[in-house]
């Protein structure tokens, strides 16, 4: 029995962190956000009413896209909170190229300065 688990399975002697490493978990929380946002980008294609979302038109018919970290418009770049897409499908590809870019480590210093920015805001005074 040991021997079939061996052959099929891709076995490595490494067990879970006790400690979560906080670089990781912000990654992780960012992720999981772009993704639900995803899901309401489907949803508003399919007429469903959504709300939360990090896009919106404007009065012109451009679509325009935010990255949040929490409550906080992530500057992508100096002055710009902002992406510019042509339709929804463009929202969804661009919400994949930022997952790409937060997966490769791009953002994670945007997100440690909000994430102290954050703590300071609950520090005891």
């Amino acid at each position: 029995m040991t021997r079939a688990i061996e052959q099929s399975l891709a076995l490595v002697p490494v067990s879970k962190p006790k400690v979560v490493n906080p670089t990781v978990s912000r990654r992780s929380r960012l992720i999981n956000s772009i993704r639900r946002q995803q899901a309401l980008v489907e949803s508003t294609k399919a007429g469903e009413k959504t709300h939360r979302t990090w896009f919106w038109m404007s009065e012109d018919g451009k679509i325009f896209l935010q990255i949040k970290y929490g409550k906080t418009a992530l500057e992508l770049s100096k002055g710009k909170f902002a992406i510019q897409c042509s339709s929804l499908d463009d929202v969804i590809n661009n919400l994949a190229i930022v997952e790409g870019l937060v997966n490769k480590g791009e953002f994670d210093a945007m997100l440690t300065a909000i994430s102290k920015d954050i703590r300071t805001r609950f520090a005891k005074t």
